[in-house]
């Protein structure tokens, strides 16, 4: 649900099993989760750290796309300049990025239930860490949707999940790690 690149989403941990939080879109069909795999990248002068900008390299079932964010400022609601294509494989949007002197710096994995609901789309993001919900659409609909299901918007987040990744193996005491996949990520 971007509008001319543009991604409009508030983000809240969901604290309640994914089936309960389900349960309040009864007349929602509820495609089953997905498992989604992104790998972030970066040229060796740290382009996308210095801009705060990411590029990313995501498969999501057998659709691969290559992605450019960049955050933009925002007081309510977490806003991104999004470009995104789809591409025909992983290994050519690999090559490609390689062949433009950029390299895999970071990557997760998860598992996404995504549905529409009235003017918004709804994303379920399984982390190995944490479970969180995205809501997307225009910020007007976005904040009455939250408000609807429950959500408080003064807990909304906008930080990127690999932020709160990190945040969460500081709190615990574990060292940084560069890619949070299901496989060992509390180690």
């Amino acid at each position: 649900m971007k509008n001319n690149g543009l991604e409009i989403e508030l983000k809240f941990l969901l604290k309640e099993p994914i089936n309960n939080f389900i349960k309040k879109f009864p007349d929602v069909l509820i495609p089953e989760k997905i498992y989604q795999k992104t790998v972030m990248y970066d040229n060796s002068n740290g382009l996308m750290q210095k801009s705060n900008g990411r590029i990313r390299l995501r498969q999501t079932g057998k659709e691969v796309t290559l992605s450019y964010k960049l955050p933009l400022s925002s007081e309510t609601v977490k806003k991104e300049i999004e470009w995104e294509t789809k591409i025909d494989s992983w290994i050519i949007g690999d090559n490609i990025l390689k062949a433009m002197g950029f390299n895999k710096t970071t990557s997760y994995e998860k598992y996404r239930i995504s549905f529409n609901y009235k003017k918004v789309r709804i994303d379920i993001d399984e982390y190995p860490f944490s479970t969180f919900v995205e809501i997307e659409g225009n910020e007007k609909d976005i904040k009455k949707t939250a408000l609807d299901i429950g959500f408080n918007l003064n807990k909304a987040l906008t930080k990127a999940c690999d932020n709160l990744f990190s945040e969460w193996r500081k709190a615990r005491g574990l060292p940084q790690k560069s890619h949070m996949l299901f496989k060992g990520y509390d180690k």
